[in-house]
């Protein structure tokens, strides 16, 4: 990480370029020059953009290169936009994709360059679902956030659902050329926005510390994470200020680095459902389950585990997940990390957010697949998930 970062991140085994500082949004035109870039598509929100500042890059940009903006996209990534986002790419022709937002923007921007030059949708679709790893892109990609909290910047992964159902395109090509951190940015959003994309960061880096995939670097990764993510979230979400912003955004950064090397375990695979059933944002869905899991987590006995994983190992790293909530019993694990959702105005329970019924929030398990929880330490099947979706209804 260089600019004003003062702990920077190396030994990645693919190279990044990170600028960090307040302000460093306005070295976009320099980030493009660098490339060579003389044709830029920027991919942003359509309001978030001004809003956060991000339009501040325009100026600088617009002397270096030919912009065209895009932002006809839903948030919640979707194949049928990504289509009309590739047939922009195709009659565009840049060769450089900027992606300045939240999650949501970010990813299209890296769907966009996974994919350019797909023009059949039923090729696209076949190409999603697939999940062949993203090996070549052409444009250069450029990604700037503004929330904390997805991490997108960070990974070499992007959701997009086809009719429904969530799909993960990956690939190392889907790793920015140049990555600008501006903790600025992230003030200017709603409390909730912020409440959401915060927790969403906590979320991330507690699923990684436990994830089976989990190594000694993205441990440190994110335990660093959260050392930064929990004392500021609250008067990051209730009054902004620098101080804040900047450990949110690192924090925030560290967490998605942390889920680039062991993806999202059973909370997030969840969560998508809620999301796509209940229109509840992405990170209040992570939130809903999260605590409940963290107690199961930590309460889980060997016999509970999945074959290979360590019980010694596991122990630790709950170990390490309580003292992060300052708590010392899964039960009050589990407590702290609901109080903490109330005090940053998160709702709790799936019955206060739309979700009829405990039979209907039941329900959310069997989108679930359960054969893909192999990354979750812990074993659980429906009828486990089911008995943790009624203790949150």
């Amino acid at each position: 990480m260089t600019g004003n970062s003062t702990s920077p991140i190396t030994g990645d085994t693919v190279s990044r370029d990170v600028r960090y500082g307040p302000g460093v949004i306005t070295a976009t035109g320099a980030a493009v020059r660098d490339l060579g870039g003389r044709r830029v598509l920027l991919v942003c929100g359509t309001r978030s953009f001004a809003d956060s500042g991000a339009h501040q890059l325009l100026e600088g940009l617009e002397e270096q290169a030919t912009v065209r903006r895009w932002s006809q996209f839903a948030p919640n990534t979707d194949a049928a936009d990504l289509e009309q986002g590739l047939a922009v790419l195709a009659d565009f022709r840049p060769d450089v994709v900027l992606g300045v937002g939240g999650g949501s923007a970010m990813d299209m921007a890296k769907l966009l360059c996974a994919f350019a030059g797909v023009a059949d949708r039923e090729k696209l679709r076949a190409a999603i679902r697939s999940g062949d790893p993203v090996l070549r892109r052409d444009p250069h990609l450029v990604l700037a956030p503004t929330t904390s909290g997805s991490g997108s910047e960070a990974t070499h992964f992007a959701v997009v659902y086809v009719d429904g159902t969530k799909y993960s395109v990956s690939g190392p090509q889907l790793r920015p050329d140049r990555t600008l951190l501006d903790p600025r940015l992230a003030m200017s959003g709603s409390p909730y926005q912020r409440a959401t994309s915060g927790i969403d960061a906590v979320a991330q880096a507690v699923e990684s510390l436990w994830s089976v995939g989990a190594t000694d670097r993205s441990r440190r990764r994110a335990r660093a994470a959260l050392r930064l993510l929990l004392p500021a979230i609250e008067s990051f979400v209730q009054e902004p200020e620098e101080r804040t912003a900047r450990a949110m955004a690192v924090g925030s950064h560290l967490a998605g680095r942390a889920i680039d090397t062991t993806k999202t375990t059973v909370a997030h695979a969840l969560s998508y459902g809620i999301t796509t059933g209940y229109g509840i944002s992405h990170g209040h869905a992570v939130a809903l389950t999260l605590g409940a899991f963290i107690a199961e987590h930590a309460r889980a006995q060997p016999r509970d585990l999945r074959a290979g994983v360590s019980a010694e190992q596991h122990a630790v790293t709950m170990a390490h997940v309580l003292e992060a909530f300052g708590a010392t019993t899964p039960a009050e694990a589990r407590d702290r990390f609901v109080a903490l959702c109330h005090r940053l105005g998160l709702a709790t329970s799936l019955s206060e957010l739309g979700v009829p019924s405990a039979s209907a929030a039941r329900e959310l398990a069997g989108g679930v697949n359960v054969e893909r929880l192999g990354n979750n330490p812990v074993v659980f099947d429906h009828d486990s998930l089911q008995r943790l979706l009624d203790s949150v209804y």
